[in-house]
């Protein structure tokens, strides 16, 4: 029976097999910060975690776009400073590096992240690629929680924004790919995924309604405009749009609608 050779971690002191193998590391920025090792978590000291989320989120950028937007208020020579200070306590972190230093910065080819793996996804569905292997390949990622929940800096808010947007038009890309397919059980979990992140965004609702009129469940296609026109009254003061009517109307006498 094959023993791996366990060795100690000089900088954490911590034990780690010798698998041969280089680790894998994920940084996961979705519903929370967090950084794994080979599946074990990482501890990264809280200033750190800003610069390594910034380069999570861009893949990569000039130092002083860095030092900028991480110190906004600062001088350039001291936001210098502080990211000079953050990388080599990042350096500090792990035996091996996270971030890698050359003309620009960017994470190091062993670190992947949760956005990235979002960002892919998104792009692959909105250029047309479907799932061959069923609904969960690359919906996972765009059904995780928002960016980085409890943090307020301007550049969060920002990317956390346009992450939101860029995965409700995929998910809704993929919803109506995979009704035209003929998948309908798959494109419902898909639409009910995008209608729970956006619930009054009638173009969620509008893909999970056309799955049911495609498969002709008619009943609940009705219910839930019907839900839909409520919500939107109850707390909008607004009434969906006259082509999302006429598109369920439609649906009901076996009519077709043309796109808006």
């Amino acid at each position: 029976m094959a023993v791996h050779e366990v060795t100690r971690d000089d900088r954490t002191g911590t034990p780690e097999a010798d698998t041969g193998l280089p680790p894998r590391y994920v940084l996961r920025l979705l519903g929370g910060f967090g950084l794994e090792r080979d599946g074990l978590a990482v501890a990264v000291p809280q200033g750190a975690r800003r610069l390594l989320a910034f380069l999570g989120v861009r893949q990569h950028c000039a130092r002083s776009e860095a030092a900028g937007t991480l110190w906004p208020g600062s001088h350039e020579e001291r936001a210098r400073a502080n990211l000079r200070t953050m990388l080599w306590r990042l350096h500090r972190v792990t035996p091996e590096p996270l971030v890698q230093e050359d003309d620009r910065l960017a994470l190091a080819p062993g670190v992947t992240s949760d956005v990235a793996a979002l960002g892919v996804a998104a792009t692959a569905f909105l250029a047309g690629g479907s799932p061959t292997v069923g609904v969960g390949f690359g919906v996972p990622a765009l059904a995780t929680g928002e960016l980085l929940p409890g943090w307020y800096d301007d550049w969060v808010l920002t990317e956390r924004e346009r992450l939101r947007q860029t995965r409700l038009y995929a998910l809704e890309a993929l919803a109506e790919r995979l009704t035209t397919q003929g998948r309908y059980s798959e494109a419902v979990q898909v639409a009910l995924t995008a209608v729970h992140l956006e619930p009054l965004r009638e173009s969620a609702t509008r893909a999970l309604i056309a799955v049911h009129l495609a498969e002709r469940n008619i009943n609940e296609a009705v219910r839930r405009f019907e839900l839909f026109r409520a919500d939107l009254g109850r707390e909008l003061g607004v009434a969906p749009t006259p082509w999302l009517e006429q598109l369920v109307r439609a649906g009901v006498t076996g009519a077709t609608v043309s796109s808006p």
